[in-house]
C-alpha cells in the first residue's frame, strides 16, 4: 500500500507540473491572429491590409517624384526644360507626400481599431480556456503564475502580430522597392545598403533571448506586487490595514518584490542597450559608407544628379525606416515574443477530459479508499476515505477547522480528483466523466461567498442565466407587487429570508448593491443570505451548503436550515457546518477529525457513543447555557 500511495504521490507530481509546450512561431501567431479577425471581421481585415501596404509602396515611390523633380530643375538650369515643367513635377511630388500622410494616418486608425477587436477575442480565449483547466490548479503556486504571465502576454501577442504585420506589410514594400530602385541605379549600393544590417537582424535574435528569459523569472515578483499593491489601496482590504497599521509592512513587501522586479527589467535593458549601441555603429558605419559610395559615383558620372539628389535626400529617411525595424520594432517584438509565447502556453494546458454524459441521476455516489493532497504538500488533505451516499439523502459533515470537511464536498462537486483511491457516480469512475457533466444540476453555496456588485436579481440569477422565469410570473411585476405574482427569484429569496421589502432597496430587485458602481451595501448576514438564495435558485438535483451561515446568529441558522431540509427534501444534500445544533436536520452526520471519517450516524446514535462529536457537542452548548 504504502509503494502503492506513493507512485501515486509522484504520478500526482508529475500531472501538477506545467507540461513544457512548442513554442508558438511568429507566423503561427500571426496566423492565429488573423484566423480570428477574419471569422470576426473580414472586411476590416482586408482594409488594414490594403491600407499597410499601400503606405509602404507610396512611401518608397516618393524617390522617384523626387528624381523627377531634381532632373527637371537641374534640366531648368541648363536650360534645358521650362519652368512650367519643373513647377508640374514639384506639383506632383508634392501631392504624392501628402497621400503618404493620408494613407499614414488612415492605417494608424485602422491598426488601432484592429487591435482592439482583436483584444476583446484574445480576452475571451484566455478566460475561456481559465474556466475549462482542472480547478486544482488554482491551488498551486505554479499555475498561478503561469495564468498571470498569460493576461500580460495576451498584449505580447497583439504588439508582436501587428508589430510583425506592419514590418511585412509596410516596411517590405518600402523596402522592396527602395532595394529595386538602388539596384537600378546601382547594384552595389543595394549590397553596401543590405550589408550594414545583417549585424542588427543577428542582434535582434539576442535581444529577444534576453526578454523571453527576463519574463519567465519576473511573473513571481510582479504577481506578489499586484497582490501587495491590493493590500495597501484596494477597498477590500482597506479597513484592516489601516486598523492594524500594516501600511508600512505592506509598503515594504511591495517595494522589495518591486524592487525585484525592476532589478531584472534593469539588467535586461542594459544588455540591451549594449548590442543596440554596437548595433547603432554598425548602421552609421553604412550610412557613411552609402554616402561615401553616392559621391564616388557622382563624380565618376555614372550617377546623375537627379538620381544623386533623390537617393541622399531619402537616404535619412531610409536609414531612419530601417532603425526603426531592425532596433525598435524588432526590438518590441524581441521585448515581448517570451511574453507572449505565454499566452499561448495557457492556451495549450491540458484540460480534464471526459465522456460526455446525457444524464448524470447521481442515484449512488461512492468514495472507495479516497486520498487526496494539494499541490505541492507533503501533507494529504484526506486519507482514506470510504463513504456511500444514496440519492435524496440530507448529510451534515462536521469537524474542528482543517478536519477536511471543505475539501471532501470539494471532492462529492467533482471539482477536485481523489489523489488516490476512487469516487464512483452511478458505477462511473468521476475522473472519466467529462467536467461539464458532473457540474451539471450541482449547486453550492459557499462559507466565502462572493458578493456581485450587481443588481439584486442579477446576483440570484447569475448561478443559472438560463434558466427561464417562472411562467406566472415576471421580475416587474415582482418589483412593482401588481400582481402579487412571485417569480423563481422572488421565491428563493424569501426562503433564505433575504428582505426584499427593506426600505434600503428602492428599487427593488433591480437596487444594485455595492458602492463601487452607486449601489447600496449590504450587511454581512444579508450578504450569505443572498448568497443562499443564488444557490437555491440554480436548478439542481444535489447542493453543498458549505457553512455559508457563519455572519447569522444561531437562531436565524437554524431556521435556514429547517427551510433548507424542506426544500431538499427529494435531493441529495451536504450541510458542512461547526454549529452541531444544526447538524440534527440530516439523515447522518459524518464527523471529520485530520483528514479522515472517525464517526458516522444520526444525532442520536452519535451521542450515545463516546466520541468526537459528543465531545465537540457539550463543548458548545457551553456557550449556549
Amino acid at each position: 500500500m504504502a509503494g502503492s500511495l506513493e507512485n501515486n504521490q509522484t504520478d500526482r507530481k508529475q500531472a501538477d507540473r506545467p507540461k513544457k509546450v512548442r513554442q508558438k512561431s511568429l507566423f503561427g501567431m500571426i496566423r492565429h491572429v488573423m484566423s480570428l479577425e477574419w471569422k470576426k471581421n473580414p472586411i476590416l481585415l482586408i482594409f488594414c491590409i490594403l491600407f499597410a501596404s499601400g503606405m509602404g509602396v507610396v512611401s518608397a515611390a516618393n524617390v522617384f517624384f523626387k528624381q523627377t523633380f531634381f532632373d527637371a530643375v537641374s534640366a531648368l538650369v541648363e536650360g534645358n526644360a521650362t519652368v512650367s515643367h519643373a513647377v508640374l513635377c514639384g506639383i506632383g511630388m508634392a501631392a504624392f507626400l501628402v497621400l503618404t500622410l493620408a494613407l499614414t494616418a488612415a492605417a494608424q486608425l485602422i491598426f488601432n481599431n484592429i487591435n482592439m477587436v482583436i483584444m476583446g477575442h484574445m480576452g475571451t480565449l484566455l478566460n475561456d480556456k481559465a474556466s475549462r483547466v482542472d480547478p486544482i490548479v488554482y491551488e498551486d503556486n505554479r499555475y498561478l503564475d503561469h495564468i498571470n504571465k498569460a493576461y500580460v502576454g495576451m498584449e505580447a501577442v497583439a504588439t508582436v502580430v501587428f508589430t510583425a504585420m506592419s514590418i511585412g506589410l509596410s516596411d517590405v514594400a518600402y523596402f522592396v522597392f527602395m532595394g529595386c530602385y538602388l539596384f537600378s541605379i546601382k547594384p552595389m549600393l543595394l549590397v553596401v545598403f543590405i550589408l550594414s544590417f545583417l549585424p542588427t537582424i543577428i542582434g535582434s535574435v539576442i535581444r529577444r533571448n534576453m526578454f523571453a528569459k527576463m519574463e519567465n523569472l519576473a511573473a513571481p515578483y510582479r504577481r506578489k506586487y499586484e497582490y501587495f499593491e491590493k493590500c495597501l489601496c484596494s477597498r477590500e482590504y482597506a479597513k484592516e490595514t489601516r486598523l492594524w497599521r500594516g501600511e508600512r509592512y505592506f509598503k515594504r513587501l511591495f517595494d522589495k518584490n518591486l524592487d525585484g522586479y525592476t532589478e531584472l527589467q534593469w539588467k535586461t535593458s542594459k544588455r540591451s542597450e549594449l548590442v543596440m549601441i554596437a548595433l547603432r555603429f554598425l548602421l552609421l558605419s553604412g550610412y557613411v559608407g552609402t554616402i561615401i559610395m553616392l559621391f564616388y559615383y557622382l563624380f565618376r558620372g555614372e550617377v546623375g544628379v537627379g538620381a544623386f539628389a533623390a537617393i541622399f535626400s531619402s537616404l535619412d529617411q531610409m536609414f531612419d525606416s530601417m532603425d526603426e525595424v531592425f532596433n525598435y520594432e524588432i526590438g518590441a517584438i524581441a521585448r515581448n515574443f517570451g511574453a507572449a509565447q505565454n499566452y499561448y502556453a495557457f492556451l495549450n494546458l491540458e484540460e480534464r477530459e471526459g465522456v460526455e454524459l446525457d444524464a448524470l441521476p447521481r442515484e449512488i455516489m461512492e468514495l472507495r479508499g479516497v486520498s487526496f493532497a494539494y499541490p505541492n504538500s507533503g501533507k494529504r488533505a484526506l486519507e482514506q476515505i470510504n463513504l456511500t451516499v444514496h440519492k435524496g439523502e440530507t448529510i451534515a459533515i462536521v469537524g474542528v477547522n482543517g478536519s477536511g470537511k471543505s475539501t471532501l464536498t470539494r471532492l462529492l462537486t467533482g471539482l477536485y480528483l481523489p489523489t488516490e483511491g476512487e469516487m464512483l457516480i452511478d458505477g462511473r469512475n468521476a475522473g472519466e466523466i467529462a467536467p461539464k457533466t458532473l457540474y451539471r444540476g450541482i449547486s453550492a453555496v459557499f462559507q466565502k461567498y462572493q458578493s456581485y456588485k450587481m443588481t439584486v436579481a442579477e446576483n440570484v440569477r447569475i448561478s443559472d442565466m438560463g434558466k427561464a422565469a417562472a411562467k406566472d410570473g415576471n421580475v416587474a411585476a415582482d418589483k412593482n407587487g401588481a400582481d402579487g405574482t412571485k417569480t423563481a427569484v422572488m421565491d428563493v429569496l424569501e426562503k433564505a429570508d433575504f428582505p426584499v421589502e427593506s426600505e434600503k432597496l428602492t428599487e427593488g430587485l433591480e437596487t444594485m448593491l455595492g458602492k463601487d458602481f452607486g449601489g447600496i451595501d449590504l450587511s454581512g448576514g444579508q450578504w450569505q443570505r443572498l448568497a443562499i438564495a443564488r444557490g437555491l435558485y440554480r436548478a439542481h438535483d444535489m447542493i453543498i451548503l458549505d457553512e455559508p451561515t457563519a455572519a447569522i446568529d444561531p437562531l436565524e441558522e437554524a431556521d435556514i436550515y429547517r427551510k433548507f431540509a424542506e426544500i431538499s427534501a427529494d435531493k441529495t444534500a451536504f450541510i458542512v457546518t461547526h454549529r452541531l445544533g444544526s447538524a440534527q436536520i440530516a439523515d447522518r452526520i459524518i464527523v471529520m477529525d485530520a483528514g479522515r471519517i472517525v464517526d458516522m450516524g444520526t444525532h442520536e446514535e452519535l451521542m450515545q457513543r463516546e466520541g468526537k462529536y459528543r465531545e465537540m457537542y457539550h463543548a458548545q452548548a457551553k456557550w449556549y447555557a
